[in-house]
């Protein structure tokens, strides 16, 4: 219930609180629903809303998260969201800024390896399908700079570093910056000589 918000103004600092709990359920039911839907376990899902729950109750962002752990802010919500692995230097660093997180939870994070795929009902998130659909709009002309300026290839999703930010219009406005920084992998010749597999036609 919202009724707190037209309370006096004694109990504004409750309402406050109130609503933004309520909201950080939400999310935390969201993330926990696709993290079940894209593949996961039911025990890495249900880590994956539990370590949201401690991050809630810390009051802190992704960016704090990337801060601490010298990672993206992407990479640090990867790490929450149950979709990359966690280091030993890196746990040390996740356990300071989340000092709720469970010791059995760090530990999973580190020995069990990501599914890092996704469900596609995630693309019906108006956020993620608008971020697809500038991709793919402007996926010719990216490719033709790409093919121009580096060569025949392709830019690698493994070795590779996304950060996401803000920045400010001439009109005030709050405008969104994704930067994708990925190494380029030219395709082989595919010369016999260096083929160090034996051939399924000898």
């Amino acid at each position: 219930s919202y009724r707190y918000i037209i309370s006096p103004s004694t109990h504004k600092n409750r309402a406050m609180f109130a609503l933004s709990a309520q909201t950080t359920l939400k999310k935390v039911v969201f993330f926990s629903m696709m993290a079940t839907a894209r593949g996961l376990s039911i025990q890495t899902a249900a880590r994956v809303e539990r370590v949201l729950a401690v991050k809630g109750e810390a009051g802190v962002s992704f960016d704090d998260i990337a801060t601490t752990m010298g990672v993206t802010n992407t990479y640090a919500a990867q790490l929450c969201l149950g979709q990359a692995k966690l280091t030993a230097g890196g746990a040390k660093n996740l356990a300071s800024i989340l000092p709720g997180i469970a010791p059995d939870d760090l530990t999973s994070m580190q020995t069990e390896f990501p599914m890092r795929s996704f469900d596609d009902e995630i693309l019906k998130e108006p956020n993620v399908y608008r971020t697809y659909e500038a991709v793919t709009h402007y996926g010719e002309a990216m490719k033709a700079i790409i093919n121009e300026q580096c060569g025949d290839g392709i830019m690698s999703a493994i070795d590779f570093y996304c950060d996401v930010g803000t920045t400010t219009g001439k009109q005030g406005e709050k405008r969104v910056v994704i930067t994708f920084n990925g190494k380029f992998l030219p395709f082989l010749e595919q010369k016999a000589e260096d083929n160090t597999a034996k051939s399924p036609r000898e």
